[in-house]
């Protein structure tokens, strides 16, 4: 039950559909609402990405319309059952038929990838891709109307380059710093998410000048048997681990079954469940892996020595769905998780279907919904005249500050940066009371703070 940071990877959103349009002036807003909408899969093996992602952003809308003066938020939503082609076709009736203002949680690489020509073409604001693919990537483009929030891949590979270069994680008791001539191997899986990663690493290499160090090798779940051993007859002191789900498992498997010692920096798409079916179970009990692995993670809600939460403090009826045992046993965790994310779902009634919002309180692709949301109305507090907002102004408002992101850092769009939240924390795999899972054992950090390190 309890985690102490909890990894947000890739996800979908969902929900209600609504047939109202607005009647004039700019699309997307009339006297009485302002209209957004998404499409993605809520019915089907996705449903349960889709459904609490989707709960979560209608509960911040809820919480908006009911504190804020102007127009409400009106969500509408279409299920792309995560199949990209559908994906367009529905974007395509949100943006032409529906005329919503925006794109909130624009959900999965099927669609992004699908639909991201057209939304360039169109120029309606795309707040929150629901996926760390590259095509969410831009760098200097100000107006640009993608504007992208979850970890992007390329950067999150520039910071495994960073954590790499100027963490102290090596030598035999994991406290020094990587020596200047030691070797890196990059294993990336030759699919979307591994070419991707491997991008930001490429960049990072060349702004750090140690490409001679760096050997790049290809694999797949397939072949991680035999690629493994020959990545470690490299000598390499660090292995970066470019790659997603059933690949990296693979490797991380290949890793043990050899014997390495090697540490590994992998993704933050990368949760214990990707390693815990790599370990060796001996009568029933889940072996260490003989080699330390740490990951990046950007939603953070752990804090060591932080109290208990109170009932006021989680909402609602001051008991959490699903949990029958003493608030006291919840201690370390952040209150800002509690009287925020928390207690916004707990003091909800929306549900779908059979799910509550209220159920969804440690749900990790909820989290990630309640970003969506936040963020975006992070951008609509900042609009002074509704009558007045344009596609254009309304980027220019999210462009001129930085925006606080809930659970984690901040993103910045400033001067047209594209490129996602580079404020990660890390973590360690690692036995904990809940079982093994990832600990923190560096605070959310930027890409530039963590170069800066001696």
């Amino acid at each position: 039950m309890k985690k102490l940071l909890v990894f947000v990877f890739a996800l979908l959103l969902s929900l209600t559909l609504f047939g109202c349009k607005p009647d004039s002036g700019t699309q997307g807003i009339d006297k009485d609402y302002i209209y957004v909408g998404n499409t993605a899969a809520t019915s089907g093996a996705f449903a349960g990405v889709g459904v609490p992602f989707n709960l979560a952003m209608e509960v911040v809308f809820d919480k908006y319309n009911a504190t804020h003066d102007g127009p409400d938020i009106k969500f509408i939503h279409y299920d792309d059952e995560f199949n990209g082609e559908k994906g367009l076709t529905l974007t395509k009736k949100l943006v032409e038929e529906d005329k919503v203002f925006a794109l909130v949680g624009h959900f999965g690489t099927n669609t992004v990838n699908a639909t991201m020509d057209y939304l360039l073409e169109k120029g309606i604001p795309m707040v929150y891709g629901v996926t760390g693919v590259n095509s969410l990537y831009f760098e200097n483009v100000p107006g640009n109307n993608i504007l992208s929030v979850q970890p992007i891949f390329r950067t999150e590979g520039r910071m495994m380059v960073a954590r790499a270069l100027h963490e102290k994680l090596f030598g035999p008791n994991g406290d020094a710093k990587l020596g200047e001539s030691d070797k890196i191997v990059v294993l990336y899986s030759d699919d979307d998410a591994g070419q991707s990663i491997k991008l930001g690493i490429q960049d990072e290499v060349a702004a750090a000048g140690i490409a001679a160090r760096v050997t790049y090798i290809p694999f797949s779940a397939a072949t991680a048997t035999a690629v493994v051993p020959v990545a470690l007859g490299l000598n390499p002191s660090v292995i970066l681990l470019s790659s997603n789900q059933a690949p990296a498992t693979a490797a991380a498997k290949a890793l043990r079954e050899n014997n390495s010692t090697v540490p590994v920096l992998s993704s933050y798409v990368n949760g214990a469940t990707v390693f815990t079916p790599a370990q060796l179970v001996v009568d029933k009990v889940a072996q260490p892996l003989p080699y330390p692995v740490y990951a990046n993670a950007w939603v953070d809600i752990s804090q060591v020595g932080a109290p208990a939460p109170t009932a006021a403090q989680i909402g609602g009826d001051g008991k959490l769905m699903g949990f029958d045992y003493d608030l006291a046993l919840l201690a370390g965790f952040t209150a800002e998780y509690w009287e925020g994310f928390v207690h916004d779902l707990n003091s909800s009634t929306r549900s779908f279907e059979t799910t509550q919002a209220k159920s969804l309180w440690a749900n990790a692709y909820a989290m990630a919904g309640y970003v969506a949301g936040c963020t975006f109305v992070s951008i609509l507090e900042r609009v002074e005249d509704f009558d007045a907002l344009t596609w254009e102004s309304f980027i220019a408002l999210a462009e001129s500050a930085p925006i606080d992101i809930p659970m984690a850092g901040s993103i910045d769009w400033g001067k047209g940066a594209r490129v996602g939240l580079d404020t990660l924390a890390l973590t360690k795999f690692q036995l904990a009371a809940s079982g093994w899972t990832f600990v923190k054992v560096r605070e959310i950090e930027s890409l530039a703070q963590v170069k800066a390190k001696k």
